[in-house]
Formats: C-alpha cells, structure tokens, sequence
C-alpha cells in the first residue's frame, strides 16, 4: 500500500517547524507500518530548511537512509524543493557517517 501525502491539504505553511512535524508523523507512521510513501509539493513553489528539517530530516533518526530512499518518494516538486531536500539528507547522511568513524 503507497500512502499519499499532499502537503497542502495537512499544513497550511512549509516554513514553520511545527507544520514539519505533522508531515514528519505523519511519514513516520506510514514507514513504521512497511507501507510506501509519496508526498506531492502539488502547489508549493519554495519551503525553508526548518520545515524540510522537522518533516524529512528527522526521518534518520528512526530509520537508515537507504529505507528512506526506498520507501519515499517526493512529487510535484520545483528543482528548488528537490535541491533543498537532496542536500540536507545528503549534509545529513555525511555528518553522521563521518560522527559514526571518530
């Protein structure tokens, strides 16, 4: 089963912390049940690393990157949503790698 998120239909804002984390439940729920995920920016043309954070982000906290990869997948997106997002898990993912070897 593939759950579907629109994030304008669940939030009324994609730059506060507080609308990130009901879309970070929301996925997490989904994720934690083995069930897909697609979220659609249908509407949305730019989002701040606050939100992405609190939404996204988080994510690695409760699972690996690569089940992330796999189990979510982002539609009607702008390049600048898809740039934001690719570079705070890939800022993310590195830290934490390079945290895990010291």
């Amino acid at each position: 089963m593939v759950n579907f998120i629109r994030i304008s239909d669940v939030v009324n804002s994609t730059s506060f912390n507080k609308d990130g984390e009901i879309i970070f439940d929301l996925v997490k729920t989904a994720l934690l049940n083995n069930q897909q995920v697609t979220v659609s920016f249908e509407g949305i043309y730019a989002l701040n690393t606050s939100f992405v954070n609190s939404a996204f982000i988080e994510l690695l906290e409760h699972f690996s990157f690569d089940e992330i990869k796999n189990n979510l997948k982002f539609v009607d997106s702008t390049k600048q949503i898809n740039s934001i997002i690719g570079k705070r898990f890939i800022d993310t993912v590195t830290k934490n790698e390079l945290l895990a070897t010291m």
